[in-house]
């Protein structure tokens, strides 16, 4: 039987489906100005937790709650360079502080979006956590509290 149509046709929407799977890149993470201006608010508020509220009284930032699952997909080293070096490292058993300016490929690095009155203890308040699973990239950014 003799189609009608041009080869091309059929041929069109795998290659379509081929170019839209090549180009995306995981999660929801663009590098684009809305991106930017998330990892910069988030920025500005980790820089103003020893400052912000009033002193010997806890501090949570008001970033905390704030939509991040736009940045499931960054780059770890992405995230890192917009946040500065993480707080502490995190396993499902294990806490470690950062090792330079990145934590082990194995843990997670999450970053303290809170300051407690008086005290040195951590723990307890909002952290935002990059969930990577062992991988290069935030499988996904969530808000987590202890």
């Amino acid at each position: 039987m003799i189609s009608r149509y041009p080869r091309w046709v059929f041929a069109a929407p795998f290659a379509l489906a081929a170019f839209l799977i090549a180009c995306s890149t995981p999660g929801n993470y663009r590098k684009d100005a809305a991106h930017e201006e998330l990892l910069q608010t988030l920025r500005q508020c980790l820089v103003e937790i020893p400052i912000g509220g009033e002193r010997n009284k806890d501090f949570i930032s008001p970033c905390v709650g704030r939509d991040v699952s736009s940045l499931n997909g960054i780059g770890r080293h992405r995230l890192i360079d917009a946040l500065g070096p993480p707080r502490l490292c995190i396993t499902q058993t294990d806490i470690n502080f950062p090792e330079k300016d990145d934590c082990p490929v194995d843990q997670d690095p999450l970053w303290s979006f809170y300051r407690r009155a008086g005290s040195i203890d951590m723990g307890g308040g909002p952290e935002l956590v990059c969930v990577a699973n062992k991988q290069t990239r935030c499988v996904t950014v969530e808000w987590r509290t202890k």
